[in-house]
């Protein structure tokens, strides 16, 4: 596990169980935080790797409202393939302190938690792996539990 992010695991919900049997690691490196096309292009070869589909699903959190006094972020979803490089690219820049995450094509959203780090772990549980930009957009992590 890398050590900057070792405390993630505590954050994403994860019963100490199912954390014992996740591995987390720097997949992608992207200096200064920006999202150049060969760095992005390598991203999508890896998706296409992990989920075995020339699309992903990407979900991310933006524009938090207030409801009856508590914060809550609706995630946003698309399905990007290599073709949507620009869209990616402007993405990443536009909500660079947010998390991005990478799914299987057929991901569904319908999960019951407004917190974003209780919803990756959800998310992680349901795939069993997942890719997620760091909010600092320096890097892309790598998750799987393990069996």
């Amino acid at each position: 596990m890398e050590g900057s992010w070792e405390g993630f695991l505590d954050l994403i919900g994860l019963t100490q169980d199912i954390r014992q049997k996740t591995e987390l690691k720097t997949l992608i490196e992207f200096p200064l935080a920006e999202p150049k096309p060969d760095l992005l292009i390598s991203l999508f070869d890896c998706t296409r790797s992990i989920y075995g589909s020339e699309k992903c699903t990407i979900l991310w959190w933006y524009e938090s409202s207030c409801i009856k006094g508590k914060n809550i972020s609706n995630p946003f979803t698309k399905i990007i393939s290599k073709d949507d490089l620009i869209y990616l690219q402007s993405l990443w820049e536009r909500i660079a302190g947010d998390y991005i995450l990478f799914l299987p094509e057929d991901f569904n959203a319908k999960f019951d938690t407004s917190d974003e780090e209780e919803f990756i772990g959800i998310c992680l549980i349901k795939y069993s792996q997942l890719l997620l930009k760091t909010p600092d957009a320096n890097e892309v992590l790598y998750l799987r539990i393990n069996e």
